[in-house]
Parts: structure tokens; sequence; C-alpha cells
């Protein structure tokens, strides 16, 4: 989108009804602008009654969400992992599991 930007030019603010004319059509153009800003608000509002909840943690962070380094990696609970466990790719699930 190019950005349209418009400056008076001294013919336009010669004389009183010229300069009305010319910020009757910036106000216009700037309260279009407000109209389409309070627009976008208004969906992004509606569209995020999908977003989780406020207490929930956000996506990426959960023990369903683990990765390393990008790749997707079962959860394991550290406490219960053996000494020397290695890390492998299990193509059915496409997953990285500690074994």
């Amino acid at each position: 989108m190019s950005q349209q930007r418009w400056y008076p030019s001294r013919e336009q603010l010669k004389d009183p009804e010229s300069t009305e004319r010319a910020f009757r059509q910036l106000l216009t153009q700037h309260y279009d602008l407000q109209d389409q800003v309070k627009g976008l608000h208004e969906k992004l509002s509606k569209s995020d009654t999908t977003a989780p909840s406020k207490g929930a943690p956000p996506p990426g962070s959960g023990p369903t969400d683990t990765q390393l380094l990008g790749l997707r990696v079962v959860p394991v609970d550290t406490q219960t992992l053996a000494n020397g466990a290695t890390l492998k790719f299990n193509k059915a699930n496409g997953n990285f599991e500690f074994s």
C-alpha cells in the first residue's frame, strides 16, 4: 500500500475559504483513518475470544509443546530420566524421544 501524504499549497491557504476547504479535506482523511483503525481494533477484539485465557501459559511452553532447537520432543520427567539416555527420532509420530 502506497503512502499518500498531503501538504496544503500556498494557493489552498490564500484566503479563509480556501483554508477551510483544505482543512476540511485534511480532517476528513484523518477521521476516515480513525474509523478504519477503530474497525480493525473491533475485529481484533472479536477474534481475540479464541485466544487462550489469561491464566494459561503461552503457546509453545506447555508440556505437549516441548521443543529443543525448534524440534518437537516428547515431554519427559527429568527426575525419572536414566543416566546416559539418548535422544532418538521416532518416524512414526514425527517426534524426538529420550530412550
